[in-house]
């Protein structure tokens, strides 16, 4: 069975044609009319300001000007002396700046003030997402074989066809990994509802993770249900990723930089990754790889993995860790199903930096909009090597693999995809 890409270097570049959420084809397009969102703001005049297209950068803008909002009242109500939100995540990200951290696992300094959680937002969430949703796409892609409608992915397609994926993140912060398998499902077409679990240091990231993802719903406090033909496709498209998760995401303050306590038989984070489809490691072993106990804790998740889940590995190309977490996993007992030494990836286009021009203004720093990473999926061994859902298949589905197929063809003519013995 032909299941790893064979090559010493790849670097994948994110084509003009992709589309990161599946919707510029006509029939994946929600609305009446090509060019409807200009007649749906028209009815609406709280939605001119709306992007053209959905947009994960524009929802973060709305979530800072609420915070900020939000911020200003308290303090003319308290009176408070104290400097804006605003001026003190401008600090914040010029001390982020210098120590280029990626991971909030690898920040130096509390992140208990909330300035500090919205400099890592703002400079690292939105690259993130996207990050996670391509990675997932294309070893999905890779790991396909469409004519015998075969996948390697058997456990986790088992889950979505069923219709509940669980997914783990493992120092994902304000959790913009689970975001990306949001998007994943979305670009799919794939209706499963998403049990999400975060496991990080610091648990003031819960109310900051709540308030992005509340964010989504955006008829969230309306006393009448809002018709649909009225939404715009932005809040459309966010509404499809809120009605994917399972009553929102469960928090576990837990580090995993002291193995001693963390992952304790029967806690809850342990139960969590236990029960987990999809294990998600975002620029986590450059974080603690300093640390003395680093190879015991990933250890110690690894072995806890469920037969037929997924760990979906991202980190800086640089970082000098690839070959730590592959011999982990070796000795560990999963197999590498999809690999890649290098990615150059890019935010789309319509990701407009524009949409974020006035925090870029106040902080004098720019959103982190491209990265060289290394990125690789394991998987636990199963009973099943292969699991065939031809029947299953749609054709958004089809459409989405065929062009990652196609673009890691064209950037490595020597690339094996899956095929069935």
């Amino acid at each position: 069975m032909k299941l790893i890409p064979n090559m010493s270097m790849l670097i994948l570049k994110q084509e003009k044609e992709v589309d990161h959420e599946g919707l510029s084809p006509p029939d994946m397009v929600i609305g009446k009319e090509k060019g409807g969102i200009s007649a749906m703001a028209a009815v609406d005049k709280e939605t001119k300001d709306m992007p053209e297209r959905p947009s994960i950068t524009w929802l973060i803008k709305e979530v800072f000007d609420a915070l900020c909002l939000e911020d200003k009242v308290k303090s003319n109500k308290e009176g408070s002396s104290e400097e804006s939100l605003e001026k003190r995540c401008a600090e914040a990200c010029k001390k982020r700046m210098t120590q280029k951290a990626i991971s909030p696992l690898g920040v130096k300094g509390s992140l208990e003030d909330p300035a500090a959680r919205m400099a890592h937002v703002y400079l690292h969430f939105i690259k993130n997402a996207y990050l996670v949703n391509s990675v997932l796409s294309d070893a999905y892609a890779a790991c396909t074989h469409i004519p015998s409608g075969t996948t390697v992915f058997n456990e986790v397609m088992k889950a979505i066809d069923w219709g509940r994926l669980s997914v783990f993140s493992l120092g994902g912060g304000p959790g913009d990994d689970i975001l990306g398998v949001l998007m994943f499902l979305h670009r799919h077409g794939f209706n499963a509802k998403v049990s999400g679990a975060v496991a990080d240091k610091c648990g003031a990231w819960e109310k900051t993770m709540n308030s992005i993802f509340k964010s989504l719903n955006s008829t969230q406090g309306a006393d009448v249900k809002i018709e649909k033909d009225k939404l715009t496709q932005q809040q459309v498209y966010l509404q499809n990723l809120w009605r994917r998760l399972d009553g929102g995401i469960k928090y576990h303050k837990s580090d995993i930089r002291a193995p001693a306590y963390f992952l304790q038989p029967y806690s809850a984070e342990a139960m969590a990754l236990a029960q987990a489809d999809i294990i998600l490691l975002p620029f986590v072993v450059s974080a603690i790889k300093d640390n003395e106990d680093c190879s015991a804790a990933l250890q110690n998740v690894l072995e806890n993995m469920k037969p037929g889940a997924l760990l979906i590995y991202i980190d800086t190309a640089k970082s000098g860790c690839t070959e730590t977490i592959n011999e982990l996993a070796y000795w560990c007992g999963l197999r590498r199903i999809f690999f890649l030494t290098e990615m150059t990836f890019d935010l789309p286009k319509y990701e407009k930096k524009e949409y974020l021009e006035r925090y870029s203004k106040e902080f004098e720093a720019d959103s982190v909009r491209s990265a060289k990473v290394a990125s690789i999926v394991f998987k636990r061994p199963s009973a099943a090597c292969e699991f065939e859902r031809k029947g299953r298949m749609s054709d958004r589905e089809r459409k989405n693999i065929q062009q990652a197929q196609t673009r890691l063809r064209k950037k490595n003519p020597s690339f094996r995809f899956f095929a069935p013995s």
